[in-house]
């Protein structure tokens, strides 16, 4: 039960901040501007981070352990690479520990997948 609801809120948190990014929300675009990015480019990340939490709430609920690892490897592998991006523009660490967060929660839920 724990499992699940763990999966479901980091699912929804990546489903908001994707959304966010695709809506344009202006933190987002001063994000994409201060990192270099088109921010067409930043959409598709956006997209990306709203798949792989939609896909983790779906695995869970469909009880479809594949899906879910796929899509929990997939979101650690963004989530590091925002890490790697925060600290190429040279952030306070404290931007980068919620990616890094959501990277080590993405990647914890796609191990308890495997395990399951």
């Amino acid at each position: 039960m724990a499992f699940s609801v763990f999966v479901v809120v980091i699912g929804l948190l990546f489903m908001g901040g994707g959304a966010a990014k695709l809506a344009g929300v202006a933190v987002m675009r001063g994000d994409a501007k201060r990192f270099g990015f088109n921010y067409s480019v930043y959409r598709l990340i956006g997209a990306a981070e709203l798949a792989g939490g939609l896909a983790l709430c779906a695995a869970r609920f469909a009880q479809q352990p594949l899906l879910g690892i796929s899509a929990a490897i997939g979101l650690t592998a963004l989530m590091f690479g925002a890490v790697a991006v925060h600290i190429k523009a040279k952030d306070a660490v404290a931007k980068a520990v919620p990616a890094g967060a959501f990277g080590l929660a993405a990647a914890a839920i796609a191990y308890f997948f495997a395990a399951s």
